[in-house]
């Protein structure tokens, strides 16, 4: 985990959730609620670790949505772009 990391929620928690997610894959939207609940129900102790993971062969679209997220990422909107993505 470094500071090039994507993380929501406490930078020291104890507890670290490593994701690796495909901004179009359906199972991927269906968990990032979870996700946000537990950060929120655990607040303090859970950190959320986000990386790209685009299967770009049943994905066509998860690689440049990914680099739109990091270019949203560049301006402090990382968060909020791949939340809006994520919902169905």
């Amino acid at each position: 985990i470094s500071d090039k990391d994507h993380i929501r929620g406490a930078a020291n928690a104890p507890v670290t959730i490593l994701e690796y997610s495909d901004l179009e894959c359906p199972i991927c939207h269906r968990f990032h609620p979870t996700m946000e609940q537990i950060v929120k129900e655990y607040d303090g102790k859970v950190r959320w670790v986000y990386r790209h993971f685009p299967l770009t062969q049943i994905h066509p679209n998860a690689q440049p949505w990914a680099e739109a997220t990091e270019c949203a990422a560049d301006q402090g909107k990382f968060w909020e772009l791949v939340d809006e993505m994520m919902k169905d």
